[in-house]
């Protein structure tokens, strides 16, 4: 079947016979691209008007491998040791992430992923908040900008939004390292995004921190594919979700377990888990662990009436884990500043536990008094332990997050590691 190369100047196109487009799975919009032309192979770009990432079609593509053979941190590594200015993409099934360095640094980067727009990024680190990320996307349109809109209403000022739109240029590159399959191609020379983006870590220490996310993600998808781990969605917290986010959340209502809401959603595990991750912050699901032997009707009873000891043991255990997070944050930021997010996050989840929550008092650097707990637990009907973790955990997952992205604390494994025991005693 013979096609025929358009010569246009913007980077030109190929005219493909019915018959190919059928073969190449070619949708009506699509349309295919040269992108390299050698003695043994040829490279296309599959395309449409309606697709955000457009490949630079007058730069020399230099590099294209494969993920499962050449990990992306050895790739950027590479490039940021050899000072390569250029444009990286990378595609992954219906995920598409691109990546801008000027001599081998960092200063730009997309995707397409619901899970890493820029208003998720911003209310994952609590710079605004989900009232604020709401009414901002109700006022956005496909031709306008968030950040603007942010600026516009006065949630952000332009130093905060800057600020802001580093951190998600960050946190997406950081999200690449946990992939183990795709494609990865490099188009070498300067290529100028919208918007350029000086980044404030080198990209070494950004390679390490994507790492370490990595793996944190990893262990995260693992515990919710144990088999005694369901999901539990709350409708009432579900207002204005949209693509992945309730895409999972629907598919929750007849599929609590974590690998057949995927399925059933047409996600794959690590996106997923990343989207678990989200409905978490939104209030929108529960992740909950089910005890040895339950489904049976005699657990809630059993779970009732668990002695007193059992119940202070478990509050006790959240307590000092939760002081023990926030001590190396106090350390850098004072007690003062951290009580206040500490009591900001409190605030929050008193809404979805007030008998355990509301009206609680803080001690200096967000620290919780575990007499009061205590006391409020055991006021508690039903599974008494599993509404403390429920509780609690989240405070811990908050600070957990809080610490391993603080821009003073270098090294937050080494915290983190240090309390993997006592991590362990609470989710045994």
């Amino acid at each position: 079947m013979a096609t025929e190369l358009s010569m246009s100047g913007d980077g030109g196109g190929l005219s493909v016979s019915d018959e190919m487009r059928v073969q190449l799975g070619l949708g009506p919009e699509e349309f295919l691209r040269l992108l390299h032309s050698g003695d043994r192979t040829v490279l296309l770009e599959r395309s449409s008007q309606a697709s955000t990432l457009v490949v630079p079609w007058d730069r020399d593509l230099v590099l294209s491998a494969d993920v499962c053979a050449f990990p992306l941190a050895d790739i950027l590594s590479m490039l940021h040791r050899s000072g390569m200015s250029g444009f990286l993409v990378f595609v992954q099934d219906s995920h598409e992430k691109s990546v801008y360095l000027h001599r081998g640094e960092v200063v730009f980067a997309a995707s397409n992923q619901d899970v890493d727009r820029l208003g998720e990024c911003l209310f994952r680190a609590e710079i605004i908040t989900l009232e604020q990320l709401r009414d901002a996307q109700k006022r956005w349109t496909p031709t306008s900008r968030l950040g603007k809109v942010l600026v516009e209403r006065s949630i952000l000022t332009p130093r905060e939004l800057w600020n802001g739109v580093k951190l998600h240029v960050e946190e997406i590159v950081r999200s690449l390292f946990a992939y183990t399959t795709g494609m990865v191609h490099f188009w070498e020379g300067e290529v100028q995004p919208d918007n350029v983006v000086r980044l404030s870590l080198p990209t070494r220490k950004l390679i390490s921190q994507g790492l370490q996310r990595r793996d944190e993600l990893l262990k995260f998808l693992a515990a919710l594919e144990d088999p005694r781990v369901r999901l539990e969605a709350v409708p009432e917290q579900a207002k204005d979700l949209s693509g992945n986010a309730r895409c999972l959340f629907d598919a929750l209502a007849h599929r609590p377990r974590f690998k057949a809401a995927c399925r059933q959603s047409g996600l794959d595990p690590l996106s997923g888990a990343r989207t678990v991750q989200l409905l978490r912050l939104l209030g929108a699901v529960r992740v909950v662990r089910d005890q040895a032997g339950t489904g049976k009707k005699g657990d809630a009873a059993k779970a009732e009436c668990e002695g007193p000891e059992v119940v202070r043991s478990v509050v006790q255990s959240h307590v000092q884990l939760i002081g023990e997070l926030a001590a190396p944050l106090v350390a850098a930021d004072g007690a003062e500043a951290v009580g206040a997010r500490v009591e900001s996050v409190l605030h929050d989840l008193a809404q979805r536990h007030p008998k355990l929550l509301e009206g609680l008092v803080l001690g200096p650097g967000g620290t919780l008094d575990p007499s009061e707990l205590e006391r409020r637990a055991l006021r508690l009907t039903g599974n008494r332990q599993q509404m403390v973790h429920a509780a609690l955990g989240e405070l811990v997952t908050y600070l957990e997050f809080e610490l391993q992205n603080h821009p003073r604390i270098d090294d937050p494994d080494e915290y983190l590691d240090a309390l993997e025991g006592l991590r362990a005693k609470i989710d045994s």
